[in-house]
């Protein structure tokens, strides 16, 4: 049972926090509901100054917060949990307003915060252990890196922003959250409700792109973790149990109106099959129901800002232009209220079709047919990124050799995308550097000193 708040907290006005203090700022700035619209409330925009500031008090905070043992954070993190699960529908009700997220899956986001915080909660500290040599002894010790700084998407403004606040403190780092400007109100929230548990400046919340961030970065030579995206293929065996994976293949495709990075964004079929499984994902894809957040039945909500929304309504016009053929949908999208597009499934468009060689982020998905293994792994490795995929069959033995050779961060096998705390989380080529989650997560985060001890 959640606890009794500790604080009363206003989730109708909404502050930068800088040394455990509210702040506002002359130049305030407004989310959009993507359900109607419509404003949301006024946000302060943070002055540079108010960035310095900030940096100022997270180093002094971490020069503290660093000496604390690992068994003293986990309790704090215990702690900050408890008062997360307290304001749990308050975050929900956020989510739904910034991200136009249905009720369900706005709670379950919310909720997944708790499980992210139980994981690092139980993490062993990272393994110290004396390697003895014939003439030394030597000893990897992990130390905080010292601030980090969170920037955090809009499609998961809480749950991204907790895979990277968890590790951090759990290291013994102060953090510097920065939320998406699309998405500025549970995160800020977020960090109001930490201030009840850390020391003042050991979490801070204020308002690019990851290449530009690691050209930044390279300059004074600062560690980065960067998840940048990824085209992820589903690869359907010809042994697929087509009508108990179809609808999971759709789900990987549409949640979250596939503003998910690691959502299935080109569906391989083996030809023998394909025409049986374009008709099953067509039926479910039809069950998945569009609308405003509170809506019974919802399953997908609206693009979440009218800048993404411009950019996904091209990938159907490119479609349309071309003439591919559309196996379930419309390519002409109808602006109104809100930021709403249907799913559309296209029918074998040809490798260089736009809607194939990008990510569109949005609920149009191509589906192709393939005729042997290597063929379908070429295809599938044939993109400048690699964040994660999803392989659906029979035998063991082939579903595994299938994922071991798609050159990808993350592959699920006959599961839609799933991330979980225990997973590591990464990608390669253009998708990223470095991994989150897992047990090697909480390395993003420190530095490691080795030390030689010479026998006599």
């Amino acid at each position: 049972m959640s606890p009794s708040k500790v604080v009363t907290i206003d989730f109708n006005s909404f502050h930068n926090i800088i040394n455990g203090e509210l702040r506002s700022s002359k130049q305030k700035y407004h989310g959009v509901d993507p359900a109607t619209g419509e404003p949301n409330w006024d946000v302060p925009v943070a002055t540079e100054q108010d960035v310095d500031e900030a940096v100022v008090a997270a180093t002094k905070a971490f020069n503290e917060w660093k000496k604390t043992t690992w068994a003293e954070r986990q309790q704090r993190i215990v702690r900050f949990q408890e008062a997360i699960e307290s304001y749990s529908s308050e975050l929900a009700e956020l989510l739904m307003k910034e991200c136009g997220k249905p009720r369900m899956f706005a709670a379950a986001e919310a909720g997944s915060i708790a499980k992210f915080a139980d994981w690092h909660a139980n993490l062993p500290e990272p393994d110290a252990t004396p390697i003895d040599l014939e003439d030394r002894t030597v000893v990897n010790k992990y130390q905080p890196l010292g601030v980090a700084a969170a920037i955090c998407p809009w499609n998961f403004p809480l749950s991204l922003a907790s895979l990277k606040i968890f590790p951090a403190v759990l290291m013994g780092c102060a953090v510097i959250v920065k939320p998406s400007p699309f998405t500025p109100y549970s995160a800020l929230k977020l960090v109001e409700i930490a201030q009840q548990v850390f020391p003042p400046g050991s979490f801070t919340g204020s308002i690019a792109t990851g290449k530009k961030i690691a050209a930044s970065a390279a300059k004074t030579v600062k560690r980065v973790t960067l998840e940048m995206g990824g085209n992820d293929p589903a690869i359907v065996l010809p042994d697929a149990d087509i009508a108990k994976l179809a609808p999971r293949v759709a789900m990987g495709a549409f949640f979250n109106t596939a503003q998910v990075c690691v959502a299935s964004k080109r569906i391989y079929v083996h030809s023998s099959i394909y025409e049986e499984f374009l008709a099953a994902f067509i039926d479910a894809t039809k069950t998945l129901k569009v609308g405003a957040s509170n809506e019974e039945g919802v399953m997908l909500g609206p693009i979440q800002n009218e800048m993404q929304y411009n950019k996904v309504k091209t990938y159907y016009a490119d479609t349309k232009s071309k003439g591919y053929k559309v196996a379930y949908g419309s390519l002409d999208v109808q602006d109104g209220k809100g930021f709403f597009i249907n799913p559309a499934i296209i029918d074998n468009p040809p490798d260089d079709a736009l809607v194939v060689t990008e990510e569109p982020f949005g609920p149009i998905v191509p589906v192709q047919s393939y005729d042997d293994i290597d063929e379908v792994i070429r295809r599938a490795n044939d993109t400048k990124v690699g964040l994660g995929a999803t392989v659906w069959g029979s035998d063991p033995k082939t579903l595994q050799s299938v994922a071991d050779r798609i050159e990808t961060g993350t592959v699920w096998i006959n599961s839609f995308p799933s991330p979980a705390a225990s997973g590591q989380f990464g990608g390669v080529k253009e998708s990223g550097l470095g991994t989150e989650l897992g047990t090697l997560g909480i390395l993003a985060y420190a530095n490691v000193k080795c030390i030689h001890t010479f026998k006599a």
